[in-house]
């Protein structure tokens, strides 16, 4: 809506730089503020009334324009009344026959010109003159608004029916198909559907001005190189729709060019657009054949055709079903007015039988193309029927204050009160019904207002965009703050719509309609909410959702239903990435209600235990999203076996009739939807044949493909064109001829056994130009993607680091250590020993606890605090944040592989890298047992005077005692376990006596143990002190 905005801005301001701006008219702002009192005594009072609002709210008449500095300086306002007056009047006079003109034309007669200017001058004279003006400014907006229906409308046949407007009977062949469909999507559709032979008649007439004018377009666009980045999409999108119908059959033959997809010109468009980085999408092009063939509604873009209509004030419902009563109505509606209801419908029935026998309500009306005597019965009820309808939609039209009392209610005071569901339901019926007396004036009236809301709608929407969350509040302060920001924004978007004109040029009326306009849109966005919070679709919650992030800063009364819709949004997104996760395992998990339950159970534990909140919201309910996803499950896989045998490969597989080179289209689109729905859909009978035959056949591309994936990383840097790529491969094939063993040289040379087997040149030819166009395609989307994927790494990266700093402080405060095993070479745990003596001491015991895995709760009977718990809860958080960055990065890595042969993707490349460098994971250290044995044995010897040294304390050489024995074991912080045994062992020994024969005193070696020579006093004490270390 901007866009466009600012492209009319553009358009307007160039108007203005010429002096033809409407938006500078003086009269225009009299009729604007004066309003009907101009042409009176009351004009002066108006304007001094306007400019004493401005300046009580401290606001520069010049500010708002520039031409009231004028108008309200002193004494002026008389003055200005009295010069501006005739003015006005002729300018009254002028578009009141402009607009007498306009009213003659049929709808489809009328020019975007007519509507546009006419529609101008109405919203901005009619409050000057309504006398004048009101009724056929009334008029020519209902032909306008139903003209741009219309134009909607004709559009999406036109769509629908491309390449088949050859002649008129192609073109009812092919509207019979998509008009059982199309029919029901507006009122228009079904007028243009009912009446097929005239709806025909005029495509094919207007064909040839649709193809010249489309040439005619792209041509101009293609001169304009500057310009052309802006127009490539819908004219591209115009291409694709309209140059099918486009064919000179007298021209078409196999050899002329001329029949080349009819427009050539539309291919080089499509080239230089690219070359801009514009690529056209269709609708409905993505390709998954576990979902539905796309609606005819889908497939032409009717929603995107819708929302272009709303831009321009046009809002187009689905509308009720209707009966045959309805219909009939709706035949007999452009008839004599004078003429009896039931005369004209068995008229309409007789005439028309031929055509309408296939139409599924009407068609039982007519029997072998004359109508019956039941239908002529249903044809005298019908006037009392459509009388009682004509009542009852009168009364709803009254309700909302649209009924004017039978005479036309001037835009100024059309109330627009109005939903979109009011607008779809209460048009719908005057459009079958508008024709019944006295609804004529009724219905113009709610067309009007309709339209008003639609146009309102766009203007107001403009200035909340940038000032959602400051229309919550009151008082002097909230005022004012509220109308500098409103003064702000018009500034610079007041003349990019007649609309915002007319809000800007009163900017403290605009505040009051702003405001209002807030909580009216959040009265009927609550009363949407309490229908579809609870169970939501993904377009509920993707248009549901934007409305609440708009209208949830501002209200009050949308807080928790809107609350409630995004937890319900939250649960489908994440059931969906769920499901897809589980389909990706490739296993039976979602085969039964019973396997997805078991299987999430587990897995939710899991998930719980290592902090991974991802899916915490589908956990808590299980059961409902089981049931969710298989039943989703259960639907796609008879989706996907009504594609598999509609397929026209379904037989060509079995009779292996489809060649290799077609593997490249077929694989990647059919074999990994049977590697994940296979497993899990039970019911699959000629589905499982399909993808056997299917899985032989992708075989030898699969094997080919690993391999060129694996060449590409060879010649990265050599893929950017096919002159670097050849004269690369060139080299590197020559290399692997000397290596007997390598797989990738089967690349290099035709290893077919065919008589056209082709040169070793010509192979690697068509290797590079295959390999260098993959690499062009991956250079246009990649950019993007890693941008993306750059970000919420970033963000995410950003995250861990928080958590990682966080677990880092708690783990210290809480003294928790984190280890891990080392493995040696065999993948075992490295217990080794260490012995320098004999004896070892070893436990026997080894922990073969893997890194990561070490993140266990706790042990039995030990008692874990809660800082220790949180310490442990963060740990297990952020090993499972590293592993899922790690996994991302080595993903992202990969894609950057590429980067030397794509400039777009150094940039973004080279950030992803900087963040992946710095990724470190929580610090662990090596938990290794090493058991070292170690006996130390120390002498100490003293020798003491002992004045009893002749004496002898003890029979005994020696005495031995243990005197203190003590075990220790402690628990270090640097993950070694140390055992320490210290025994102490005393000896002492005495002077021997002397002996009783009188001999001296000889050695004594008391136990074998010492030899001692005789000291005249000595008492010898050897302490030996044994301790053994085991670590």
């Amino acid at each position: 809506i901007l866009a466009r905005a600012v492209a009319r801005a553009v358009k307007r301001r160039a108007a203005k730089a010429s002096g033809a701006s409407v938006y500078d008219g003086e009269e225009i702002l009299l009729a604007l503020i004066a309003g009907k009192k101009y042409n009176d005594n009351e004009c002066k009072k108006e304007l001094e009334k306007y400019c004493k609002t401005l300046t009580d709210a401290e606001l520069k008449p010049e500010k708002v324009h520039k031409k009231l500095k004028e108008f309200c300086e002193n004494k002026k306002a008389d003055s200005k009344c009295k010069e501006l007056k005739e003015k006005l009047t002729q300018k009254c006079t002028a578009i009141k026959g402009k607009l007498t003109e306009a009213i003659k034309k049929k709808n489809s007669d009328l020019t975007d010109e007519d509507c546009k200017e006419n529609e101008q001058q109405c919203l901005f004279l009619e409050g000057a003159c309504p006398a004048e003006l009101k009724d056929d400014c009334n008029t020519l907006r209902n032909k306008c608004y139903q003209k741009k229906r219309d134009k909607v409308a004709e559009e999406a046949l036109l769509r629908a029916v491309r390449g088949g407007l050859i002649n008129e009977t192609t073109c009812e062949g092919k509207l019979k198909e998509v008009c059982i469909e199309l029919s029901q999507e507006s009122d228009e559709l079904t007028k243009l559907c009912l009446y097929q032979k005239m709806t025909c008649k005029t495509f094919v007439l207007e064909k040839q001005k649709k193809c010249n004018a489309l040439k005619q377009d792209v041509n101009a666009a293609l001169e304009k190189k500057d310009e052309l980045r802006g127009k490539c999409l819908p004219l591209l999108e115009r291409c694709y729709f309209y140059r099918g119908n486009c064919e000179d059959i007298s021209k078409c033959n196999k050899s002329s060019e001329d029949c080349y997809e009819y427009l050539p010109v539309c291919d080089t468009l499509a080239v230089k657009c690219e070359e801009n980085k514009i690529i056209y999408t269709h609708p409905g092009s993505d390709f998954n054949p576990t979902k539905s063939k796309p609606t005819v509604a889908e497939d032409i873009g009717l929603e995107e055709l819708y929302k272009k209509a709303a831009e321009e004030g046009v809002h187009i419902g689905k509308p009720p079903v209707r009966d045959a009563t309805a219909l009939l109505a709706l035949l007999i509606q452009n008839l004599d007015p004078k003429s009896q209801v039931g005369k004209e419908c068995e008229k309409v029935l007789k005439d028309n039988c031929k055509e309408l026998k296939s139409h599924e309500i009407l068609g039982d009306f007519c029997n072998q193309n004359v109508a019956g005597q039941n239908e002529i019965e249903k044809c005298k009820e019908l006037e009392k029927e459509l009388a009682n309808s004509t009542k009852i939609l009168f009364e709803k039209i009254k309700n909302k204050h649209l009924s004017g009392s039978g005479e036309v209610i001037p835009w100024y005071k059309l109330t627009t009160f109005l939903s979109d569901n009011d607008c779809t339901r209460l048009e719908s019926d005057c459009f079958y019904l508008k024709s019944q007396a006295p609804l004529d004036k009724e219905c113009n009236n709610l067309k009007a207002a309709c339209y008003k809301r639609g146009l309102e709608a766009q203007a107001n929407e403009a200035l909340q965009k940038k000032m959602y969350g400051l229309f919550y509040g009151s008082g002097k302060e909230w005022f004012k703050k509220l109308l500098e920001k409103i003064m702000e924004e018009c500034s610079e978007l007041k003349t990019t719509s007649d609309e915002l004109f007319l809000l800007c040029i009163d900017p403290l009326k605009a505040v009051r309609i702003l405001a209002a306009d807030i909580q009216t849109r959040a009265v009927f966005l609550r009363k949407q909410l309490d229908q579809k919070r609870d169970f939501p679709t993904d377009k509920d919650c993707k248009e549901l959702g934007r409305k609440c992030e708009a209208l949830g800063k501002d209200s009050n009364q949308i807080k928790w239903p809107c609350h409630t819709l995004k937890q319900q949004c939250d649960r489908l997104g994440t059931t969906e990435i769920l499901k897809q996760v589980l389909l990706d395992e490739h296993k039976d998990t979602l085969r039964t209600h019973e396997n997805c339950t078991k299987y999430l159970k587990r897995k939710c534990h899991k998930w719980s235990r290592r902090g991974d909140d991802r899916f915490s919201f589908v956990c808590v309910f299980q059961n409902a999203t089981c049931k969710l996803i298989v039943d989703d499950v259960k639907d796609r896989c008879e989706v996907f076996e009504k594609n598999m045998q509609a397929s026209d490969i379904n037989n060509s597989l079995k009779n292996k009739q489809i060649k290799t080179e077609s593997a490249a289209n077929i694989c990647p689109s059919w074999h990994p939807y049977c590697d994940r729905f296979l497993p899990n859909c039970p019911d699959l009978k000629k589905g499982k044949t399909f993808c056997q035959n299917l899985k032989k056949y992708c075989e030898p591309f699969y094997k080919r493909k690993v391999l060129e994936d694996a060449l590409k990383v060879e010649l990265q840097g050599n893929l950017s064109n096919r002159n670097k790529c050849e004269s690369a491969l060139e080299r590197y094939c020559t290399i692997l001829k000397n290596v007997s063993d390598s797989s990738i040289n089967s690349l290099c040379k035709d290893n077919t056994e065919s008589k056209t087997k082709k040169t070793d040149n010509e192979v690697r030819k068509k290797l590079c130009l295959k390999l260098v166009e993959e690499v062009e395609q991956q250079c246009k989307v990649l950019p993007a993607e890693l941008e993306h994927e750059e970000k919420d790494l970033k963000d995410d990266f950003e995250t861990f680091e928080k958590l990682k700093k966080q677990a880092e402080k708690t783990m210290n405060k809480s003294n928790l250590v984190l280890s891990f095993v080392k493995k040696d070479e065999n993948n075992t745990s490295k217990n080794s020993s260490k012995n320098k003596d004999k004896n070892t001491v070893s436990n026997g015991l080894q922990d073969t606890t893997e890194h990561v895995k070490i993140l266990r709760r706790g042990v039995k009977d030990v008692t874990v605090t809660e800082l220790e718990a949180k310490a442990f809860d963060l740990a297990a958080e952020v090993f499972g944040r590293y592993v899922d960055l790690k996994e991302r990065c080595e993903k992202l890595t990969s894609d950057c592989g590429i980067k030397e042969d794509c400039k777009d993707l150094k940039d973004v490349c080279g950030k992803i890298e900087k963040i992946c460098r710095g990724l470190k994971p929580l610090e662990v250290k090596s938990h290794e047992i090493v058991t070292e044995s170690t006996t130390t044995t120390t002498t100490t010897t003293t020798t003491v005077a002992d004045p009893k040294a002749t004496e002898c304390k003890s029979l005994q050489t020696t005495d031995t005692w243990v005197t203190q024995t003590s075990t220790h074991t402690s628990t270090s912080t640097i993950t070694s376990t140390i055992t320490s045994k210290i025994t102490l062992t005393s000896t002492r020994r005495c002077k021997p006596t002397k002996c009783t024969t009188g001999d001296d005193a000889e050695d004594v070696k008391p136990s074998e143990g010492l030899r001692v020579s005789g000291w005249n006093v000595m008492r010898g004490v050897i302490v030996a002190m044994v301790i053994s270390f085991m670590i």
